[in-house]
């Protein structure tokens, strides 16, 4: 039979016609947009109402409000010599009106409810200071010294009023700038150390300082000394070229970083930079010393800390407060970095003001020295007229997701049809599509529950042990180059037997880390061979099982985390005893072995660590005891949260095609969870279930939030938070290499072949990433260099499409006497009759009216019966519905 289409202009005429045919089919519509357009952000960026307005929405949102009390932050201060400040933060909070109503309303439909939520306040108090001769309060809220001496602080706004301590000691004493605490972060506060600045390795034009500030001896060595001391002038403080050039007064290829206070604003106020300039000026006229009695900083508070903002009250004053290891308290605001994700409905200020423009969650970060704090604010413009009508929760998924969903005013989409559970569920679970006889059984099976069913028989099939291999494969790095081509198979038979038994996920997780032997008969040893030095193996223990990206960690302290060398050296010194064998001889049967011998030194210090994983010393060790083991006690230890969150994220990721917390390893304090109480009842499940990995996907599928459709909801409130990350509605994506490569196979009825593969291996049973096929590397299927899912390309390319369209191959096995097709032609069935064998082969769903006519038609009109169903296949295979997984 020849079923080669006979002009490119009449098949490419008949693609334009099935794909304009599925554009009309429910999802199709909101396909498109998901993959190539921007997020909708209506309710993030909706206009501000006039002044006007703005008042009657805030009186009508204040009397939403039952105001119970005032509180000061914070509310013991304490000010350490002349010099010291403290800025306040007032904040009235109570309970959101209207909550009891929304209750008795029923989960299907309630209005948005907040339990509490609070103001801030401290530019409509009115401060007073029992004895003005021991501090003074100015207007806005800044406490100043004036003698030693204890007195109290008055709040009063409306009806409400709160107090607060003021404790003022060593006004007499002397208060220099200390370089450690203060000019280090207004380096830090004014960007000159930053990684794109003079904090880069190599600095910028001749002036290098510390990354962030995490070798103060180093900055000052450069700042004053280094050059006969010509950045800095003692005799006259304000002509040092640090200040001209950061204060803009000469050329500076950095701009203008900070400026004299009389440059600014208002007597009395405070512009960005001027404490920077302040800090530094009155330190290099001190004479740019180092303090030899500087204290350690030990921890960094935000206050007034993480809050929901009521309706109204859209701006939020922060203040950071640092605690040293001498016991002294001091508010350091005006030297910390603030920052938050790019959002277009949040803002937040060099000063620490955060400003919501729109319904929206931000969490943020608060810099100051090594430490980094962060505060969740949600801001919630209500929308009287919102009522959410989601469906009841399934199970505790459910409750999490929509109750986030509510409180933001977002609306999730309706459930998927039986159609689309069934191909997305096959997709995810075991990476291929259910057969035409599967589908059909599914589809007009009348069982309450099949869906239910359905999730159990995929947890048991065959397939589910290859294709969650295949994920922890692409992360391990396992490839030919890294432990040989035998070795690559060894490692893949093992994880795959692991996978397919659901063996408890900390024993996999033990035999890696603690691995020796023989590399091809003890597999889990080949993580050594992967990571073969102790920097290599504490990077992937890391990234692999705690979610966490220690690389930066190794030339200096984490510039977004509180991860210091010592962490990073530290782990590195669990690993420091392993040694390879037979590697110099060329052989793939390595051995790793643990000798008595090998430590770890700090880059700076030169001194051997401990070993020491993120803050937990290990302890002694006996002579010959494997320090491996001992950390592998902490990693799974249930008390030790890192594991099973970093665990449950990645089967989320993989299920919901984003992660609770995003890139899934990518865990530190300034990548905050999106959804931090459905992450943490997710890894509870992980760890009740004997860490096995099948319990929580079985959780995850009978969720309603999984079974979302993938179309957005038909309408949202104009003042709902942007859904971006909110899982309103199922995520669309494309199909992996692996999926791709079987799903066509699966829908033309002829394997793909696969060169020193036996013949029918699916493509999610291979043991490798570089293999020579045209398919998967079209599709991008990753050769495991890179410990990250960021290797898989997720969007669409045009060499997928142009593969897909041209591939002569594809054509002659939809034409092949072995096909799906031949053998329904062979058996002279009606055409109607394969038309539906072919969509539920293929789409795991039966034509539409429109599209049997549709394809009828073509085959009327060709006058050639099997090629012009050879057409219809081939078109089916290019379409949207077939290539993404939705």
């Amino acid at each position: 039979m020849n079923h080669r289409p006979r002009n490119r202009w009449i098949f490419s005429a008949l693609h334009a016609v099935v794909l304009a045919s599925f554009l009309s089919w429910p999802w199709c519509g909101a396909a498109r947009p998901a993959i190539a357009a921007a997020p909708d952000t209506a309710g993030a960026n909706a206009e501000k109402p006039a002044a006007g307005q703005a008042a009657a929405n805030q009186a009508a949102a204040d009397n939403a409000v039952a105001w119970q009390r005032l509180e000061i932050a914070p509310a013991r201060i304490e000010l350490f010599g002349p010099r010291a400040r403290q800025r306040l933060v007032v904040s009235a909070t109570g309970p959101v009106g209207g909550e009891a109503a929304g209750l008795a309303a029923g989960p299907a439909a309630q209005p948005a409810r907040l339990a509490n939520a609070s103001a801030d306040v401290t530019a409509d108090v009115s401060f007073a200071i029992a004895d003005s001769q021991v501090a003074v309060v100015s207007g806005d809220g800044v406490v100043t010294p004036v003698g030693d001496g204890t007195t109290s602080l008055i709040a009063r706004w409306r009806d409400r009023s709160a107090e607060a301590r003021i404790v003022v000691t060593n006004m007499a004493g002397p208060a220099p700038i200390d370089f450690r605490t203060e000019v280090s972060a207004a380096l830090s506060r004014a960007g000159c150390s930053q990684g794109a600045c003079h904090g880069s390795p190599q600095g910028k034009d001749g002036f290098r300082l510390s990354l962030r500030g995490f070798d103060p001896a180093l900055d000052l060595v450069t700042l004053a000394r280094e050059d006969g001391g010509r950045r800095v002038n003692p005799q006259r403080a304000e002509d040092s070229l640090i200040l001209w050039k950061g204060g803009g007064r000469l050329p500076h290829q950095g701009g203008k970083r900070f400026q004299p206070r009389s440059a600014g604003g208002p007597s009395g106020t405070r512009t960005p930079g001027d404490a920077v300039y302040e800090t530094l000026r009155q330190w290099i006229a001190e004479g740019a010393v180092d303090q030899a009695d500087s204290p350690e900083l030990v921890a960094l508070e935000v206050l007034p800390g993480s809050r929901v903002l009521a309706a109204g009250h859209p701006r939020q004053r922060l203040t950071a407060l640092a605690k040293f290891s001498d016991g002294s308290v001091r508010d350091v605001t005006p030297l910390t970095v603030f920052s938050t994700r790019v959002d277009p409905a949040v803002e937040v200020s060099a000063e620490g003001v955060v400003e919501f423009r729109g319904t929206a969650e931000a969490t943020v970060l608060a810099r100051y020295l090594q430490q980094v704090r962060s505060v969740h604010l949600t801001y919630v413009d209500r929308d009287p007229e919102f009522v959410f009508r989601g469906p009841p929760p399934a199970n505790e998924i459910d409750t999490h997701v929509f109750e986030r969903q509510r409180r933001l005013q977002l609306q999730p989409a309706a459930a998927a049809s039986d159609e689309v559970f069934l191909r997305r569920a096959y997709l995810d679970v075991i990476g291929t599509l259910p057969t035409a006889a599967e589908s059909r059984a599914f589809l007009d099976s009348v069982d309450p529950n099949k869906r239910e069913a359905l999730i159990e028989q995929l947890l048991q099939r065959p397939e589910f042990g290859p294709f969650w291999a295949l994920k922890w494969a692409d992360v391990m790095r396992g490839n030919r180059n890294t432990v040989s081509q035998r070795g690559v198979h060894s490692l893949h038979r093992y994880l795959v037997k692991h996978f397919a038994a659901d063996r408890p996920f900390d024993q996999l997780a033990r035999e890696l880390v603690t691995g020796q032997g023989n590399t091809l008969h003890r597999p889990p040893a080949n993580f050594f061979r992967i990571s073969p030095t102790p920097e290599e193996a504490a990077e992937s223990f890391a990234q692999l099982f705690l979610g966490v990206r220690l690389q930066c960690a190794k030339c200096h302290n984490h510039p977004f985390e509180t991860l210091t060398q010592t962490d990073y050296y530290g782990l590195a010194a669990y690993f420091a005893r392993v040694r390879i064998k037979g590697k110099q001889f060329g052989a793939d049967d390595e051995i790793v072995i643990v000798t008595r011998q090998g430590e770890v030194q700090h880059p700076l210090t030169r001194k051997n660590l401990e070993p020491i994983a993120f803050g937990t010393p290990a302890g002694s060790f006996a002579s010959d005891e494997d320090r491996r083991e001992r950390l592998a006690d902490w990693l799974v230890d249930p008390s030790n949260r890192l594991f099973a969150r970093a665990t449950a994220n990645r089967i989320w990721r993989q299920l919901m095609g984003r992660g609770i917390v995003e890139p899934v390893d990518d865990f530190r304090e300034t990548n905050p969870p999106s959804h931090p109480e459905l992450l943490d009842h997710l890894a509870d499940l992980f760890v009740r279930s004997g860490y096995r990995m099948k319990p929580v996907i079985r959780e995850v599928l009978r969720s309603r939030t999984y079974q979302l459709s993938a179309a957005r909801p038909g309408t949202q409130s104009p003042r709902a938070a942007d859904p971006a990350a909110y899982y309103t509605q199922a995520s669309i994506r494309l199909l992996t290499g692996e999926q791709a490569v079987d799903a066509v196979s699966a829908a033309i009825g002829v394997p793909e072949e696969f060169k020193g593969y036996p013949p029918g291996t699916r493509a999610i049973e291979l043991a490798e990433g570089a293999v020579d096929n045209d398919f998967l590397m079209a599709f991008s299927r990753p050769i495991r260099d890179a410990a990250c899912d960021c290797a898989r390309e997720e969007d669409p390319s045009l060499g997928e499409v142009l593969h897909l369209l041209n591939n002569r191959g594809i054509v002659e096995r939809i034409a092949s006497a072995r096909s799906h097709l031949g053998r329904w032609l062979a058996g002279n069935r009606p055409t109607a009759e394969i038309l539906e064998e072919m969509y539920l082969a293929t789409l795991s769903r039966r034509p539409t009216d429109q599209e049997r006519r549709l394809a009828e038609t073509h085959v009327e009109t060709v006058g050639d019966r099997a090629a012009a169903l050879a057409d219809w296949q081939h078109a089916l295979l290019n379409s949207n519905e077939f290539l993404l997984r939705h």
